[in-house]
């Protein structure tokens, strides 16, 4: 397996995260979540972040389960695979994205935004390092699900 560059899954990442904002500044402008949370309710706060990290896991999860890759993978030519090279399963898929997506928000609800957030934030940090780092580049939530991001054919 020809391992994704870190440069290429960074900028895949950039291209969603882009997608991302585009999608959550859509379910703002019709008032489904509020991403400017000055004024709102600490309610009202968590359950926008509930929302936004559903639709990033939703986002990431079904693109990789049933294309084997998002629009910015795509876009830079990687795929998700599993150790043997092929398509990785949905439960492989819905590991990685909990982890690397989902994590950070779910800990966030359960221990507050302040120490939530930081917590959040060190995880991931922790799976940028990793893919950094790591000579199969690697985050956490590719070691815990067994994947490999590498180059599409």
């Amino acid at each position: 397996m020809e391992y994704g560059s870190r440069l290429h899954r960074f900028a895949a990442f950039v291209i969603d995260f882009v997608i991302l904002i585009v999608i959550w500044g859509i379910l703002s402008g019709i008032g489904i979540i509020s991403i400017n949370v000055s004024g709102d309710t600490e309610e009202a706060n968590t359950a926008s972040s509930v929302i936004q990290a559903l639709v990033a896991f939703g986002y990431f999860f079904l693109f990789t389960a049933f294309l084997g890759a998002t629009l910015g993978k795509m876009a830079m030519g990687l795929k998700v695979v599993d150790a043997d090279g092929n398509r990785a399963g949905l439960g492989s898929v819905a590991i990685r994205e909990l982890i690397g997506r989902a994590l950070g928000a779910i800990i966030t609800v359960i221990l507050g935004v302040g120490i939530g957030s930081a917590v959040g934030a060190i995880v991931g940090i922790l799976i940028v390092l990793m893919i950094l780092f790591d000579e199969r580049r690697q985050g956490l939530h590719d070691k815990v699900a067994k994947t490999f991001v590498v180059k599409a054919r």
